[in-house]
């Protein structure tokens, strides 16, 4: 053929192919139609396709052939059972190199491998090419002729862009099959969702309606379909808003719900509302709207909001309840300390003069009446400035005025004030004092409150001679001041309790041990002023330890001349 015929002619094939690979939707039709025209432009009389075997590393025989295949009973049989991995024979040369490969003579051409298995094939000279895809060779096409021939290299540069250009119709196939399998699995995980699917088309009619949608409006798919979707599930009062809705948006392309989560109330066929939460978005597909929403029933969840506002709202009322309760016990039991707090100091007043004897002269038996009462009236004297001392605490008014002071100062004024009664009971006191440590900042008066309340404890709970022991150490950069009884002791159960207010032990209920347990209360509070800590530990019938402890600070402060530790004294 003379050379200009021969570029017209591989032109024409060009541009056929290029129709065919515009149209194709596999590529087994896409080649055949290729092998048909290159055969006829070339006179080759025969064309066949390589694809990828099973294990993807070699190429076999598709059995796709072309042209005069009665002639070539032996090539075919042979090319049937014949493997062919990158690099071995002319398939294996294009699969590795990408390239065409020109066998002109393949007697002689020790790569056509199918000659050395069959000499008679009646082939002279083969052409294979790649048909190359985005992943690389997807296949080969061998073509075949009687009689040996020279390469032809414009043949050999068009086979080679046919390849190419065969290899778009294995890209297009290759992504329409993954767009129709994420289309099936998005269908999938649509269909099974929990949450109903309902979608729209731009003329407002169903066209989408998962198992979810059939059960929520009790409508099955099948009756769903092709319906307006605002007389199917929006009920009347919102229909119309629904439609202008749905104009202003294809108008204007402006939307006030759309990719939002809201709740609405839905419609069911029988006439029924209920509430529903739902998400819409939109897409064009093919120049058309298509609107989509999920939807979720609220009814229960908008039962249980009810249900805890309900709760929460008695709840609220019950706390509101009890706190004006323990304002008012509170206000009560200021009112009534203060209330008492005067008469007392007078009851007070005439006993000491009575028993000093300033009043006149009294027996014996008056003395001890006289100090009984004298006893029990600075006890409840005791008890009103407690009561009051709580309240301050509860309000948050209990102030400190802290100062350096030695512990075993405050600690010597609050023995004062336990001598007589630890006399009196026969527990004695002992103190044990770490005298190298230095001062801490603290309230005298608050703390020594606090040591006597402990003290005072201590010694209602132990048993008649048994001692109670203070101890007095410094660690690091604190100060520990123990007390220790040999009492009752506390359960362990009710030990986390015994600093609550007015709370009392079973243990000191039935010993009839005095008090109306708000001494721990105070020592507690005051402690926790001061940024220290109150810890107790006891176990039935070995007694209590309470524990204070509280930072150091400044330079030892030195001791007061005389100090004694001796309650006694």
């Amino acid at each position: 053929m003379p050379y200009a015929e021969q570029e017209k002619a591989l032109v024409a094939l060009l541009d056929s192919v290029t129709g065919v690979v515009n149209t194709a939707d596999s590529l087994e039709p896409a080649a055949r139609a290729v092998m048909a025209a290159v055969c006829e432009l070339t006179g080759w009389p025969l064309g066949h396709l390589c694809v990828p075997d099973d294990s993807g590393e070699g190429f076999v025989s598709s059995g796709a052939w072309v042209g005069a295949v009665e002639r070539f009973t032996t090539l075919r049989e042979v090319t049937a059972r014949t493997r062919f991995t990158s690099g071995r024979g002319i398939v294996g040369k294009a699969v590795a190199t990408g390239e065409p490969v020109w066998s002109h003579d393949v007697a002689h051409d020790p790569l056509f491998i199918r000659a050395k298995e069959e000499p008679d094939l009646g082939v002279g000279a083969a052409l294979a090419f790649p048909i190359v895809a985005a992943h690389g060779v997807v296949a080969v096409l061998e073509f075949f002729r009687p009689e040996p021939a020279p390469p032809d290299t414009p043949l050999l540069r068009v086979v080679a862009n046919l390849g190419h250009q065969l290899g778009r119709v294995v890209d297009r196939e290759r992504s329409r099959r993954a767009l129709e399998a994420g289309r099936r699995r998005l269908e999938e995980m649509v269909e099974t969702s929990v949450e109903a699917f309902v979608a729209m088309d731009a003329s407002g009619r169903i066209i989408g309606w998962n198992a979810a949608a059939e059960r929520m409006f009790s409508l099955p798919r099948e009756q769903a379909l092709g319906r307006p979707l605002a007389e199917t599930i929006i009920p009347p009062a919102y229909r119309e808003s629904h439609r202008e809705g749905l104009g202003r948006f294809l108008t204007t392309g402006r939307a006030r719900i759309l990719g939002q989560r809201i709740e609405v109330p839905a419609h069911r066929p029988d006439g029924s509302e209920f509430p529903v939460q739902l998400a819409i978005w939109a897409f064009q597909d093919e120049g058309q709207w298509v609107f989509n929403a999920f939807l979720n029933d609220i009814t229960e969840y908008r039962r249980a909001q009810e249900v805890l506002r309900a709760a929460y709202e008695r709840e609220l009322a019950t706390v509101t309840r009890l706190k004006e309760l323990d304002e008012a016990k509170s206000g009560f039991i200021a009112t009534v300390s203060h209330e008492l707090r005067t008469p007392l100091t007078t009851l007070v007043g005439y006993l000491e003069v009575l028993i000093d004897g300033d009043a006149g002269p009294v027996n014996d038996r008056q003395d001890r009446m006289l100090q009984a009462m004298n006893h029990n009236a600075i006890r409840l004297q005791h008890l009103v400035e407690d009561l009051l001392a709580v309240n301050t605490a509860d309000a948050g008014l209990l102030t400190v005025n802290p100062v350096l002071v030695m512990a075993e100062d405050v600690l010597e004024t609050a023995l004062e004030g336990m001598a007589k009664i630890s006399r009196t009971r026969d527990r004695p006191i002992e103190v044990d004092i770490d005298e190298s440590m230095g001062p801490i900042e603290a309230d005298p008066v608050q703390l020594s409150r606090a040591l006597r309340a402990l003290l005072s404890n201590a010694v209602k709970f132990s048993a008649p001679g048994g001692p109670v022991t203070v101890r007095v150490s410094s660690a690091g950069d604190t100060v520990s001041i123990a007390v220790t009884d040999t009492g009752i002791g506390i359960p362990a159960d009710e030990l986390p309790h015994v600093f609550d207010r007015f709370y009392r032990t079973r243990l000191a209920a039935d010993h009839a041990v005095q008090g109306i347990g708000i001494g721990l209360t105070i020592a507690k509070d005051i402690v926790e002023a001061h940024g220290g800590t109150l810890t107790a530990v006891s176990s039935p019938d070995h007694g209590s330890t309470f524990t204070i402890t509280l930072p150091l600070s400044g330079p030892v402060l030195p001791k007061k001349p005389g100090n004694s530790h001796d309650p006694s004294t």
